[in-house]
């Protein structure tokens, strides 16, 4: 194994480098690209593909941390990408649960039952 690979496997355990590498890949456009409302693309499409590129050259190389038996089978990286994508969804701040109060909006009303 090399320095590399070891370098990997060591920050493939660490969740804030999976969840720096989920950034890093959106970032680059992988899932997909910006095109403006009348549908022409915003920037050139040689610079978009360059950083494409290099997101899928960062996930390959996090990707050479994984045991030799995933790396033989998963060689488009999907299994390095899913772990990245899980731990940024995983550790998104969920919203603070509502606590349910009584909300007497009639309250301020005078009770008409007592007048009767």
């Amino acid at each position: 194994m090399t320095q590399g690979q070891r370098d990997a496997e060591h920050l493939l355990r660490q969740p804030e480098f999976l969840r720096f590498l989920s950034a890093a890949i959106h970032a680059a456009g992988i899932f997909g690209q910006q095109v403006g409302a009348d549908g022409h693309l915003t920037r050139d499409l040689s610079f978009l593909e360059g950083r494409r590129s290099l997101g899928f050259e960062l996930l390959h190389m996090a990707h050479a941390g994984q045991p030799e038996q995933i790396r033989a089978s998963d060689t488009q990286a999907l299994t390095t990408l899913t772990a990245a994508l899980r731990q940024t969804l995983n550790s998104q701040d969920k919203p603070n649960e509502r606590r349910r109060t009584r909300n007497d909006r009639y309250a301020d009303l005078p009770d008409t039952d007592a007048d009767a």
